[in-house]
């Protein structure tokens, strides 16, 4: 990391901040939710949802809710 400042009595002036080398270009490549971490899709199947797991520490794919409390709100 490079910072070059100049001054001039009580007035300071940054005339270049420069930090690594910058990135010219980023491609997609092959990301999907199937190549996050912290994510299990093994089990995904047409209707599932991702529910975080704290045994696993894991977002996993299912179609059962057991844990969740639901509010419909009041009418």
């Amino acid at each position: 990391m490079t910072v070059r400042v100049t001054s001039t009595g009580q007035t300071s002036f940054v005339k270049q901040v420069k930090v690594g080398t910058p990135v010219r270009r980023v491609t997609s490549g092959a990301f999907t939710i199937d190549n996050l971490g912290g994510v299990d899709t093994t089990s995904k199947q047409d209707g599932s949802v991702l529910v975080y797991n704290a045994s696993t520490t894991k977002f996993e794919a299912t179609t059962t809710l057991d844990k969740q409390l639901i509010n419909g709100g009041n009418f």
